[in-house]
């Protein structure tokens, strides 16, 4: 192939000049200012988001004043900043915290005192608060503790609201 001269090379420059300042005459530099225009933007998600329970629907989300004022100004600085493509992403999704432990009856409030043996029912003196009491099977305390049994050394209680067995030794029978 042959080179092209030197005059062909100014008559090809010539013409892309003439093609750049005509393209650049036709062009309107001022945008219309009647018709407003709406510019998306993306918000950041919150990184406590992680759940589909924690997420909104569109229609449901408050506009955000910051979006709104970059659409407003035309700043593209501003919204360039809201969207991050090289933020770390995590695929790990922590596991459900462990269910809580089944309740337990308090530790019984009563101090064996003595117990008496009668027309053959066994009779057991406890301390409970500072109060001295009476206790026999069959026996409720202030509606939480329930006497079921006084036999072998030992007196069970029933705690009420959790229906658990619980035992006060006093001892040889």
């Amino acid at each position: 192939m042959k080179k092209p001269g030197p005059r062909q090379r100014w008559l090809i420059l010539g013409a892309l000049l003439l093609g750049t300042v005509a393209a650049a005459a036709f062009v309107d530099d001022d945008p219309v200012a009647s018709e407003p225009t709406e510019r998306l933007t993306r918000r950041k998600i919150p990184a406590n988001i992680g759940t589909k329970a924690d997420t909104v629907s569109l229609a449901q989300q408050q506009p955000d004043p910051e979006a709104a004022q970059v659409a407003d100004t035309g700043n593209t600085e501003q919204a360039a900043e809201t969207i991050d493509p090289f933020r770390s992403k995590s695929w790990y999704v922590a596991p459900p915290p462990p269910p809580p432990p089944e309740p337990v009856a308090p530790p019984l409030p009563f101090r064996y005192l003595g117990q008496l043996v009668e027309d053959g029912q066994t009779l057991v003196f406890i301390d409970h608060q500072g109060r001295n009491l009476t206790i026999k099977v069959g026996d409720q305390i202030d509606g939480r503790y329930a006497v079921e049994a006084v036999d072998g050394g030992k007196v069970v209680f029933v705690y009420l609201p959790l229906k658990q067995q619980q035992t006060l030794p006093i001892g040889a029978a």
